[in-house]
């Protein structure tokens, strides 16, 4: 017993797959521009926690800044306190 003719039970199908795999992709990308914007905010943090470092402790005047602030402030032996 058909409802629908052939070709729009295709079309349904196709709509219903391509709104399955919406819902599971842009949850995904959400959360992965978040993550990004998460890294953002820590090694700003970071860096402005090596900054209060060095005008603490004047020898440590010529730290070498890398990509990762938080790479530099954990080789310095200081770490940043992140709850996780």
């Amino acid at each position: 017993m058909r409802i629908f003719r052939p070709e729009i039970e295709i079309a349904l199908k196709a709509v219903g797959v391509l709104t399955l795999l919406s819902l599971i992709v842009i949850p995904v990308a959400w959360g992965y521009g978040q993550r990004q914007k998460a890294r953002t905010w820590q090694n700003l943090a970071c860096a402005y926690r090596i900054k209060e470092v060095e005008r603490r402790t004047p020898i440590l005047s010529r730290i070498e800044p890398g990509r990762d602030a938080c790479v530099t402030l954990e080789r310095l032996g200081f770490a940043l306190d992140v709850p996780r």
